[in-house]
């Protein structure tokens, strides 16, 4: 009996699943792009710490960053290769990094094939330092690989075509939500979802113009979104504040004029007058 979701395999069979699929032609197209772009993001962005959650054993995309450590989980797999980086055996949503130590982190369509989504970004969050960068990858559901998948058979491979298509809005939604503001986003991989070369020269012309302009109709988007943390301290007001707030309590006293001085005189009678000189 096949299995018709990605979200049902272990750990390791859905590292052989996506190893199988990358080392095709169109998962080399993905992989190749998303290697472009992580370089140009990668040349922008400087930290100690990189890491890399998802992709294939021995071919990371972080592999031509210059920070000094790097990492890279995956889920299981032949890690028996050499590669570029130190090999981490690890669930998606149960990274073994401690609180705010990571500076940059890629996410290779970790949200895309993971079963608990929002528990990964969270995990993304909480490693991240203040001020540190993410790049997330995933496939783009309003492109032709996206209607690709709308029209998928029980015959299909699970990858991509079984795994999940998430807008990028909604992602940045998420992010929002989690203090990781969203800077940029770029698009690629215009082609269309077949394999057979003569089928593609006929729409070279057109892919290359929409790869100039960057389209939001690519088959793979980068979401590149900054660690934020707002502090406020509470406590008494400082002397500049109250300086600000004493024109707010008194009030300039305008056309007020000086009550007058009220004296209490006893009265004399005649009668008290007369006795007294008595």
């Amino acid at each position: 009996m096949t299995v018709q979701s990605v979200f049902r395999l272990g750990l390791h069979d859905k590292q052989h699943a996506w190893d199988r699929w990358i080392s095709g032609s169109l998962g080399h197209r993905i992989q190749t792009e998303e290697r472009r772009l992580a370089r140009a993001e990668l040349k922008r962005l400087f930290g100690q710490v990189v890491l890399q959650v998802g992709g294939k054993a021995g071919f990371p995309l972080i592999a031509n960053s210059l920070a000094p450590i790097k990492f890279h989980v995956v889920f299981g797999g032949d890690v028996s290769k050499p590669s570029h980086c130190p090999i981490v055996l690890a669930e998606d949503n149960l990274l073994p990094f401690p609180n705010d130590s990571v500076d940059i982190l890629v996410l290779q369509h970790s949200l895309d094939i993971s079963a608990h989504p929002h528990h990964v970004l969270r995990e993304a969050e909480r490693i991240l330092r203040p001020g540190g960068r993410l790049l997330l990858f995933g496939f783009n559901p309003t492109s032709s690989w996206g209607l690709r998948k709308l029209l998928t058979t029980p015959l299909d491979s699970l990858l991509p075509w079984k795994a999940r298509f998430m807008r990028r809005t909604q992602i940045e939604d998420w992010c929002r939500l989690l203090n990781l503001l969203p800077e940029l986003s770029r698009h690629a991989v215009y082609s269309l979802p077949i394999g057979r070369s003569g089928a593609r020269k006929l729409f070279k012309n057109i892919e290359h113009k929409m790869a100039l302009r960057e389209w939001p109709v690519g088959a793979i988007y980068c979401l590149r979104a900054k660690k934020e943390r707002d502090a406020y301290i509470t406590g008494k007001q400082g002397p500049l504040g109250r300086l600000a707030s004493v024109g707010e309590t008194l009030k300039p006293a305008v056309g007020l004029r000086r009550k007058p001085v009220l004296r209490l005189v006893q009265k004399r009678d005649a009668g008290s007058s007369d006795l007294s000189s008595v």
